[in-house]
């Protein structure tokens, strides 16, 4: 069974990550993949964080049809949209990617998982 908060994690350090690196095509990607992630995770905070920056950055999107992440991943057109996603970067395959880049793992915090890929969204990068 797949640790959707571990994914979630991974595919915000790499939403992040592509955002700095000025890759919106893949930020969008890692960004909705993030955010099924995280509502799969049971962080609807982080999944509508998610949501506001793909949308924000992608007007066009798919995603932009649905009032939010949880709306979206009920349709069946989004779900293969999601699972095409997956295909092109499972978890295994995004977790290899971030150790291969050697990214600094998390300072210790008292702030919960959730606040921390927030922080990390709203605070860092993936800003237009």
């Amino acid at each position: 069974m797949r640790d959707h908060e571990a994914a979630m994690s991974v595919y915000v350090q790499l939403a992040v990550l592509s955002d700095q690196k000025q890759q919106p095509q893949v930020r969008d990607r890692f960004l909705l993949l993030a955010g099924v992630e995280a509502c799969r995770a049971g962080w609807p905070e982080v999944a509508a964080s998610c949501y506001r920056k793909l949308v924000a950055s992608n007007p066009a999107h798919q995603a932009n049809r649905y009032p939010g992440m949880p709306d979206a991943m009920r349709d069946p057109e989004f779900q293969q949209l999601v699972v095409h996603w997956e295909r092109y970067c499972p978890f295994e395959k995004a977790e290899a990617m971030v150790r291969r880049l050697n990214l600094p793992p998390a300072e210790p915090t008292e702030l919960s998982v959730g606040a921390q890929m927030i922080e990390m969204l709203d605070g860092r990068a993936c800003d237009e």
